[in-house]
């Protein structure tokens, strides 16, 4: 975590720590061009934005949702976003599968190791829970859950060492080299629009918002693209989002 200040000439940016890789590869071109630092705080979608109520100070937020911004804008914090990209949750477990996860409801079964994001912090928490509450199988599957985590990037690590059997989180982090995806259905599935807006109470609007442009740009999609992310929806999947009252518009 950097901190909550920023030099002249350098954005301060609150942003998803899902988001961190493709956010540091669009940071280093923005950076050569504009010959503007980027500055991150990451963190969970809501630590972010409690951070940014405490301070108010920075130039822009990019949460793991669009709620997280939602909230922000009825604040008064942010004036002006975009959507960017999709957040896709799904079912990430060890090399191997060893506990035969074959779909969310198995994480209720006796016996199962699960790690969640933590509801009140990232926005995989909250997706997880309403997913797990939608099916009537939150209680089970807590009784489960052996850690909650602050960031996406977290639950990973219980994953990678093996220490439990399945957690959910975004598509985009999944590691095929030592993971296993188990995809969840779409008709339960809570995809969400990673928006980025400009704080309210930035100082260097102008290159705030030229920096949100290119985020969302197609050069800066291409980006997240690289790294695993849907920048696009198939018509079925912009369809379901539309009856979840979602839609691929801006914020």
């Amino acid at each position: 975590m950097v901190s909550v200040s920023a030099a002249e000439d350098s954005l301060l940016v609150y942003c998803g720590a899902g988001l961190r890789e493709p956010m540091e590869a669009i940071s280093d071109i923005f950076e050569e061009r504009e010959e503007v630092e980027i500055q991150y705080t990451f963190g969970g979608s809501a630590q972010l934005l409690s951070q940014i109520e405490l301070y108010q100070t920075g130039d822009l937020y990019m949460p793991g949702a669009r709620s997280y911004i939602e909230s922000a804008i009825v604040k008064g914090f942010v004036d002006e976003a975009t959507d960017v990209v999709y957040h896709v949750p799904c079912i990430i477990t060890p090399k191997g599968n060893p506990a035969g996860i074959e779909s969310i409801e198995d994480l209720a079964k006796p016996d199962v190791s699960v790690v969640l994001g933590d509801p009140e912090g990232p926005a995989i928490g909250k997706n997880s829970k309403n997913m797990l509450e939608s099916l009537g199988i939150w209680e089970e599957v807590e009784r489960n859950v052996i850690a909650f985590s602050g960031t996406a990037n977290e639950l990973l690590v219980y994953i990678s060492m093996g220490q439990a059997d399945a957690a959910i989180d975004w598509e985009d982090l999944y590691n095929p080299d030592t993971m296993e995806k188990v995809e969840i259905s779409q008709e339960i599935n809570e995809i969400d629009i990673v928006p980025i807006g400009t704080l309210a109470f930035s100082e260097k609007k102008e290159i705030a918002l030229e920096f949100m442009n290119f985020v969302a740009s197609d050069e800066g999609k291409a980006v997240f693209a690289d790294y695993g992310f849907a920048t696009c929806l198939d018509p079925e999947e912009e369809s379901y989002l539309e009856s979840q009252g979602e839609s691929a518009e801006a914020v």
